[in-house]
């Protein structure tokens, strides 16, 4: 393993000072690393914990991706905002926890197969800086994990990604444009392009339910004998999901017909093994008719239980505040709202429903055409960067829609033409202070890891 880079600190003037670290310089901070992750996965099962903890253990963009907490310790009421930002007019929804991973294909509600973010869980109202920082950071530790793309190389993608975000932003200023866009196979390009393709071709609702279901007698239910990511729920839950259907179809939009017996169960089951984040956070399939009495046309609802997010202690006062305001403290409604907002022709299986347990959970749909992009495949520096510039024109999409787009009550101003004019004639600073954020950060988080990796 190559030794870690020095931390380019000095931003203009400013100390990039991280949380149990006094020094301006990425540097092992075991003890407090090993305290703060012991602290908050403390409320896990050990056998959960245990899962999770081994995933991390996979690499270091692994270690990032199952310790949102530390990022948002580290950054979420930086001095460094204040720049670009750090006001209450360049807030917008953010996805809380933006990674390379936590964007990918799916379907939206006219069938088009689009890319864009597809994980809400962590998602609040704050800074843009805030995820755009966090989603530069896995750039740098992806491109490092794969072997071949110098320093000089990562600091091209990560000016690809930022110069994209600003240039699209710009484009949003002064109009609604970004309130239809969609990134599909037929305006991406470089591999994205192909990738959106090739899901399109190789995968189907017939798969996706042949992949989780059994046909008992005929009729499909849940498969919790053979697959291992599915186990069965007690009848108590069971009876309890089933009850809570009509609740569940109350917080819907509407805007669809659903035949009478579409949201008929037919089968629960408890979802294991999935993600990093939010491994040990209680998860359920549910199969649902759908709008034929055909085996073929079966959904699978995802109802997962939702909690506070990583952000919420280091998020400012005031937009803790603004964020509970929106969603009535409710962190199911948190997550839909920040879906609707940050999305366009969202999922229309999209809700929330509380249990028996009293906790809330998010409902939508599992999408047949769901994937990640393989980011194995990036091993060019042009490769690289052509999905850099687009990732970097989906994640400021996605903030330009969430704002008075959005509800002009909640935002009542344009994040687009907020940005714009911050920025506007200092790119080069913008791109520098995210170059020099993302991969000092990359640094500490290979420190994190190595500390996690030897410790745990």
């Amino acid at each position: 393993m190559s030794p870690p880079l020095p931390l380019r600190a000095a931003l203009g003037g400013v100390l990039l000072v991280l949380a149990a670290s006094s020094a301006g310089a990425a540097q092992s901070r075991t003890s407090y690393v090993v305290g703060e992750i012991t602290s908050f996965n403390s409320s896990l099962d050990s056998a959960s914990r245990a899962e999770k903890y081994a995933r991390m253990k996979e690499s270091a963009f692994s270690f990032y991706r199952g310790s949102n907490h530390l990022y948002w310790k580290d950054f979420g009421s930086s001095p460094l905002l204040s720049t670009y930002g750090g006001t209450s007019s360049t807030r917008t929804w953010l996805g809380g926890d933006p990674h390379i991973n936590n964007t990918g294909a799916f379907d939206d509600d006219q069938g088009d197969i689009v890319f864009g973010l597809n994980d809400f869980d962590e998602a609040v109202i704050g800074d843009y800086q805030l995820d755009v920082w966090r989603m530069a950071v896995s750039l740098v530790l992806v491109a490092r994990e794969n072997g071949v793309f110098s320093t000089a190389d990562q600091d091209v993608l990560l000016d690809a990604f930022s110069e994209s975000y600003l240039d699209t932003l710009a484009d949003f200023a002064g109009n609604s444009g970004e309130t239809t866009r969609k990134f599909r196979a037929s305006n991406t390009y470089g591999l994205l392009n192909d990738f959106l393709d090739d899901v399109t071709a190789s995968n189907s609702r017939v798969e996706l339910l042949d992949k989780w279901t059994v046909k008992v007698n005929g009729i499909r239910r849940l498969d919790t004998t053979s697959n291992p990511d599915l186990s069965a729920v007690s009848p108590a839950v069971d009876s309890d999901l089933r009850s809570r259907m009509s609740s569940y179809r109350s917080t819907l939009s509407g805007g669809t017909t659903w035949p009478s017996s579409y949201f008929t169960v037919k089968s629960v089951a408890q979802r294991l093994h999935a993600g990093i984040g939010s491994l040990g956070v209680t998860r359920y399939y549910v199969l649902i008719e759908g709008a034929t009495t055909s085996q073929d046309d079966d959904r699978i609802l995802d109802v997962k239980a939702q909690r506070t997010p990583s952000a919420w202690p280091y998020l400012s006062a005031s937009a803790v505040s603004q964020t509970g305001s929106v969603c009535g403290n409710n962190m199911a409604v948190r997550t839909v709202q920040a879906y609707k907002a940050l999305g366009y022709r969202v999922d229309d299986h999209l809700g929330w429903v509380t249990l028996v347990d009293g906790v809330p959970y998010s409902v939508r749909e599992v999408s047949p055409w769901k994937e990640s992009f393989p980011t194995e495949e990036l091993t060019t520096l042009t490769r690289f960067t052509n999905l850099a510039e687009q990732w970097g024109q989906v994640l400021a999409t996605h903030h330009a829609r969430a704002d008075k787009d959005w509800d002009s009550a909640v935002f009542p101003y344009s994040v687009d033409s907020e940005i714009h004019a911050r920025t506007d004639g200092d790119h080069a600073g913008f791109r520098a202070r995210v170059r020099t954020i993302a991969a000092d950060y990359a640094t500490q988080v290979q420190y994190d890891y190595d500390s996690f990796r030897t410790s745990f």
